[in-house]
């Protein structure tokens, strides 16, 4: 299919024109070659990435401060509850809070390293610090996509055991 005139060029490069209007001229660049590695980052590149970083920050912190919240609920509700109930009962609740402050501090230290990729990156604008940020970043999704399987199961066993009590009930 030809490429109509009045089509827009697309410059990926503007030191080495990549294509031309005419779809049947023999091509500029020699593919045999190998390209020339770039070792600094281009500048759009790098204003994306910073312009993310306060964000992530963000959800850095909050994630580190509801940790902390839920270890002080898990440390009170422990004391509270000592004097109700049997020792295990409260220890277990604890036992719970903790549990989910720990799921809140992963994240917060993917993410924690994910931002200091970025700060290098604004600093150095080396390729090498690009490849640490995306593969900070990474480590930080899969987690995530770790942590969504685990809640899924959870609310899986949560319905099945649900559906077991209700039937035993009858």
């Amino acid at each position: 299919m030809p490429i109509p005139r009045d089509a827009p060029e697309i410059e990926y490069n503007k030191k080495i024109p990549i294509m031309s209007s005419d779809p049947y001229q023999t091509p500029l660049a020699n593919p045999d070659k190998e390209p020339t590695e770039l070792t600094t980052v281009p500048p759009l590149v790098i204003e994306h990435l910073r312009a993310t970083r306060p964000w992530v920050r963000f959800c850095s912190l909050t994630g580190y401060i509801a940790s902390g919240f839920l270890i002080l609920i898990a440390l009170y509700t422990v004391r509270m509850i000592y004097d109700i109930l049997p020792l295990h009962y409260s220890l277990l609740l604890g036992f719970f809070y903790l549990i989910m402050a720990l799921l809140f501090i992963f994240p917060s230290i993917y993410l924690s390293r994910y931002e200091k990729s970025i700060n290098h990156l604004t600093v150095s604008h080396q390729l090498v610090d690009l490849e640490q940020a995306l593969a900070d970043q990474r480590a930080f999704w899969k987690q995530m996509a770790i942590m969504i399987l685990l809640i899924l199961i959870l609310y899986l066993l949560t319905i099945a055991f649900s559906a077991v009590a209700i039937l035993f009930l009858r």
